[in-house]
């Protein structure tokens, strides 16, 4: 998947880290060109000196033909500035940073499609976004620790024909993950017994952890036992030690030369 990223500050880095250690093809874009260096030098990713509300930028950048544009500068206008650009050169999905409650509004009529609030800002959360769009989040809870979400079942799904008892007790099932709904065409939500048996075209309704949503996507998944094209390593959502390490140098490296504006939170 490609990805560009508007905004290589902290926690813009982290969202890069993470992305390149998923194998994704990111493209960074900060007008710091010392951190530009640093990303391109630690992570191998191409990254672009230059300001992400400029077309010129952009155009270097290959806007047109990204599917996921995420801005994560600090400045909700300069945010806002880039979805619009982002949106009318053809990007496929626009995610942003939300530092300014303010700016809602104007994010969503400038077609961002999603709007992650920075003050509950979770990595989890923005990775889960990028990397599975076919999950709908219902709700959060927990300050965004927790989360209920809705996936439908594919006709080819390891799961189809087996009881909700049989899915709960597969080794692969995550364990801090609960089944409590399941909507079935033209029927109301059913509150699902052990014996329930899962059809294709049901969604089921979870609640489990935000930090392992992504692998209870992945259990869910077309073929039993084969990894998502989009994921890290199979069966955790954690960091392997060396992209943790090198987040934690680029962290340290760079913090200095970062002056935060008044719309800030890193």
């Amino acid at each position: 998947m490609r990805v560009v990223i508007a905004g290589a500050g902290m926690a813009g880095r982290r969202l890069i880290t993470r992305l390149a250690a998923d194998r994704h093809d990111v493209v960074a874009i900060d007008l710091n060109r010392d951190v530009c260096e640093m990303v391109s030098a630690k992570l191998g990713v191409p990254a672009i000196s230059g300001n992400a509300t400029d077309v010129a930028t952009l155009e270097e950048a290959e806007i047109g033909r990204t599917d996921v544009a995420v801005g994560m500068m600090r400045q909700s206008a300069d945010n806002l500035a880039f979805c619009l650009l982002a949106k009318s050169a053809g990007a496929k999905r626009i995610i942003t940073r939300m530092a300014n409650p303010k700016y809602v509004h104007a994010y969503k009529q400038a077609g961002v499609t999603t709007v992650i609030d920075v003050v509950g800002l979770f990595l989890d959360q923005l990775v889960l976004e990028i990397e599975r769009p076919e999950i709908y989040e219902v709700a959060s809870f927990g300050a965004g620790a927790g989360t209920i979400i809705r996936i439908t079942i594919q006709e080819n799904s390891h799961v189809v024909g087996k009881t909700i008892q049989q899915i709960s007790a597969d080794r692969r099932y995550p364990r801090n993950c609960l089944i409590v709904g399941l909507f079935r065409s033209g029927e109301r939500l059913i509150i699902p017994a052990g014996g329930e048996l899962v059809r294709a075209g049901d969604q089921l309704v979870l609640s489990t952890l935000t930090e392992t949503a992504k692998d209870v996507a992945q259990f869910f998944e077309t073929r039993r036992g084969i990894s998502s094209l989009f994921a890290g390593k199979k069966g955790t959502t954690t960091p392997p030690p060396d992209v943790t390490q090198t987040q934690v140098e680029l962290d340290t490296a760079l913090e200095e030369s970062e002056k935060p504006g008044q719309d800030t939170v890193e």
